[in-house]
């Protein structure tokens, strides 16, 4: 069994790329109560690096897929302006093209989880909207029943053993 846990980044200023120092601070804090990671891996922004190494991580890598959706994506994505899994969910369900790219999210988190050793912890950093439909991609409706999208800090911990994903649940932060 793997675990990975997918992280939204902490809070930044209006128009800001960088932490504010209270993002800087509640990060630190969420920190302090996970357990270790194997493996770090953030998007290539700014804020998803300082929220890691806020958090008391250093980062074995950035992907930029993390970094954002793809265009086509984001628009549906903000046409559709989900607010919850069960949008996300429906959005999959509907839109081919949005579930493809769930998939090719679901397929990297594999991978990654992968590369961490057996029993081990991967820890992702990116942005709201990728985090819930990789999820999505993942475990599919079992995602519907996890409630609001994604705040600050919020994230997602997945389990993966021989045959798949196969446990999933929502990170809420306590900030």
């Amino acid at each position: 069994m793997r675990t990975l846990v997918h992280l939204r980044h902490g809070e930044r200023g209006p128009g800001g790329v960088h932490l504010t120092p209270r993002g800087a601070q509640l990060a630190a804090q969420l920190g302090r109560r996970l357990q270790r990671f194997d493996r770090v891996i953030t998007s290539p922004k700014p804020r998803a690096v300082e929220t890691a190494e806020a958090m008391g991580y250093a980062v074995d890598a950035e992907l930029p897929e993390l970094g954002g959706l793809p265009a086509p994506i984001d628009r549906w994505v903000d046409r559709e302006d989900p607010r919850s899994f069960a949008d996300y969910v429906a959005l999959v369900d509907r839109l081919e093209e949005v579930k493809a790219h769930a998939q090719v999210l679901a397929g990297r988190w594999r991978d990654e989880a992968e590369r961490v050793p057996e029993g081990g912890r991967l820890l992702l950093v990116s942005h709201g909207g990728i985090i819930e439909l990789g999820a999505v991609g993942a475990l599919g409706a079992l995602t519907s029943a996890w409630g609001p999208t994604l705040g600050l800090l919020d994230g997602v911990e997945l389990d993966r053993d021989r045959s798949g994903w196969c446990r999933g649940a929502v990170v809420r932060s306590e900030r």
